[in-house]
């Protein structure tokens, strides 16, 4: 069986504190394209020395879509440099170069018929293409959004974070081990607000479900799902892809059960609103397969 997203994937962006403040500075003075251009001359380096997350994901294209040794190498590849990009992407809109980006929006009116209501909701997010980029470029007024984030980020980078964050009101709830964030989240959704969380890894917890996806199976978190059930709050699933330089687009999916899934006992219901988010990422996974950075074993 896989092992734990928190076995394999510390989830701390690379680089450390100097090699992150000199891409803010250089995107300060250069277009992004810049940043991509160094960022070729580094994949090769954790293509050749990143061996578990590299097999990982050759693993992922070979279970799930199937692909052959060659392919799935191919397709690593592929999945590295989009990386890569997305990364330069989040340094240079740390440096000020925010309004050059744009998001098409495809379904976000469910995002904003619950912002204007008084109830709290959840945002399930995963970890494809470039999600952190909604906290930066969507903006409203109308409620708190707590994004639940790993706390053992570098400080720069959380600083940068805060920033932009604060800016669209974005407040981070950083993942403890002692779980004490989950009491943060129930307060935040008592009080009408929104809760911003990856669906895709298991944070610490052990509660999980086994899901079919592509031509594997994996364990996919309750959590997520669990607290909404028994906060009894809407889920959202939102996916930010990469389409081009400049441009996202991103995907807002509703999460609903049925009348007669409600009558349902609670994790029950949870789970089948897990088995809806994973069916929705498998949907989207198909049309972006290099946009799933899960650099760990995930499936069995």
């Amino acid at each position: 069986m896989a092992n734990t997203a928190s076995d394999k994937w510390k989830g701390v962006t690379g680089g450390g504190n100097f090699g992150q403040k000199s891409l803010i500075f250089l995107f300060k003075h250069c277009s992004v394209r810049v940043g991509y251009f160094f960022m070729y001359f580094a994949i090769p380096f954790y293509m050749l020395f990143g061996k578990k997350s590299r097999k990982a994901i050759m693993h992922y294209f070979k279970k799930v879509f199937g692909f052959g040794k060659w392919k799935s190498f191919i397709n690593t590849w592929k999945t590295y440099n989009t990386f890569g990009k997305v990364l330069m992407d989040r340094f240079s809109i740390f440096s000020g170069q925010k309004p050059k980006f744009k998001i098409q929006e495809e379904g976000n009116e469910h995002f904003w018929d619950l912002v204007k209501k008084d109830k709290g909701f959840m945002l399930a997010g995963s970890h494809t293409g470039n999600f952190e980029i909604c906290g930066y470029l969507l903006k409203q007024n109308y409620k708190k959004n707590y994004a639940l984030v790993f706390g053992g980020e570098g400080q720069n980078l959380q600083k940068q974070r805060f920033k932009q964050f604060s800016e669209n009101n974005v407040e981070m709830l950083a993942v403890q081990d002692d779980m004490s964030h989950l009491f943060a989240m129930n307060q935040a959704l008592e009080e009408g607000n929104i809760i911003t969380m990856p669906a895709d890894r298991n944070l610490g917890s052990t509660k999980n479900v086994k899901c079919k996806f592509g031509n594997a199976e994996a364990n996919f978190p309750l959590g997520p799902f669990s607290i909404a059930v028994i906060r009894d709050v809407p889920v959202l699933a939102v996916f930010v892809f990469r389409e081009k330089t400049y441009k996202y687009k991103l995907i807002v999916k509703e999460l609903t059960l049925n009348d007669l899934e409600k009558e349902l006992p609670t994790k029950k219901k949870a789970e089948i609103l897990a088995q809806k988010f994973v069916k929705e990422l498998e949907c989207q996974i198909k049309k972006y397969p290099n946009q799933w950075f899960n650099f760990f074993e995930f499936f069995d």
